[in-house]
């Protein structure tokens, strides 16, 4: 490879590390969006296999929209350790990026969160009032 050939692969190299940096995105919603299904059990202490029983289970997870240049992202995001729906208020700034379909978070312990888009739309500028 010629000295021409390094420069031009060490500046596509930082246009893409550029890419993937973390932008600070404000929270525009953050609610409860928890699932609740049911998981099929069945008794085998006996070594018999009698019938089916159905146990409740609940799916906890918060739903997060939030702007990032000018785009408003939604996704659904699994309640851990990691992530509680009480870490984030609408007005807050996290830091997030979007990476293909989908959306990356910085939780409050550092741990980043990925999760599909399921909506985006243009923030529309709202135009202040004629006084």
């Amino acid at each position: 490879m010629n000295r021409n050939h390094i420069v031009v692969l060490l500046f596509v190299l930082s246009a893409l590390c550029q890419a993937a940096d973390f932008k600070p995105a404000r929270v525009l919603e953050i609610r409860d969006a928890s699932e609740v299904g049911a998981n099929t059990v069945s008794d085998s202490s006996e070594g018999l296999s009698g019938a089916p029983g159905f146990v409740p289970a609940v799916l906890s997870r918060c739903r997060i929209a939030v702007a990032i240049d000018k785009t408003s992202y939604t996704a659904v995001y699994p309640v851990n350790k990691h992530l509680k729906i009480t870490d984030f208020s609408p007005g807050d700034f996290i830091s997030a990026r979007i990476e293909g379909n989908k959306l990356v978070i910085k939780t409050l312990d550092g741990k980043e969160m990925k999760s599909k888009i399921v909506s985006h739309e243009l923030i529309q500028a709202t135009a202040s009032p004629a006084k």
